[in-house]
């Protein structure tokens, strides 16, 4: 049933996408639009993180996962080997490389990553501006020790890791920090988690914040959670992939809201 209803949410995005206007801000459209080109094929961190990545589900180790949020939708049990892990809550190449191309063209100086896994979507950010401070907050520590050591395996020196429950960690590091640049929530997939997250986030932010929302069509609740997102009054722009949400506060922005095939 959960499998239909995500379907039928699907088919709704893309009848959706053929009819938005697609006005997403200039630099974004130009990465959104960008052919795996020859020169991207070649890019050196990509190789790392998608050699890492093979490696990763060929591995048939089994761990315990703690998992504070909404769980999967595929695998239920609370052990699972690696790789499923990395084939069913890893982002893809393609999202995952998006990942990387955004933090290349805004420079953020820090990255937040609510939802470390196994680290894969972590290594693109980090990558995409080494100069960046990326901090990544995981719940379970089997997960969290995987994702250490995976960024040890590719030299990825820019990367904090902290254990424990977001209510714990999410407000205690926020208030260290004091602001945040670009924030990546993959973490929980809870309607009333998701909103909370964000408006704690909104806190430490500025006009040129970006929010990354993964999965915002997981669940009904989900859904829900996107759609108060992207009208909330700090918002000015949103883009929604189907697989991740885009939101923007810079004012400069027209107000928008697109549905984009990619």
């Amino acid at each position: 049933m959960k499998l239909f209803s995500f379907l039928i949410r699907y088919l709704l995005f893309y009848f959706k996408a053929i009819c938005s206007d697609k006005i997403v801000p200039d630099q974004i459209n130009q990465l959104l639009r960008e052919k795996n080109t020859r020169q991207l094929k070649k890019n050196t961190d990509f190789i790392k993180i998608a050699k890492l990545r093979n490696q990763l589900l060929k591995s048939e180790k089994e761990i315990q996962i703690n998992d504070f949020g909404a769980g999967s939708n595929i695998n239920h049990s609370d052990k699972r080997k690696i790789k499923d892990i990395v084939r069913n809550s890893a982002k893809n190449q393609k999202f995952g490389q998006l990942l990387y191309k955004i933090a290349q063209l805004y420079k953020p100086s820090i990255i937040l990553e609510l939802g470390t896994s196994l680290g894969i979507s972590t290594c693109y950010l980090a990558s995409g501006n080494k100069e960046s401070n990326v901090i990544t907050l995981e719940g379970c520590s089997n997960t969290a020790q995987i994702a250490k050591n995976n960024f040890e395996e590719i030299n990825q020196e820019n990367i904090e890791i902290i254990l424990g429950d977001f209510s714990d960690t999410l407000e205690k590091k926020l208030n260290k920090i004091k602001s945040v640049d670009l924030v990546f929530i993959d973490g929980n997939h809870k309607e009333k988690s998701t909103i909370s997250y964000f408006k704690t986030i909104l806190k430490y932010s500025h006009e040129e914040t970006i929010f990354i929302f993964d999965d915002i069509h997981w669940s009904e609740g989900m859904e829900k959670a996107w759609q108060y997102i992207k009208k909330h009054k700090k918002v000015s722009c949103s883009i929604d992939l189907f697989f991740l949400g885009i939101i923007f506060l810079d004012k400069e922005f027209k107000k928008t809201h697109s549905v984009v095939r990619f």
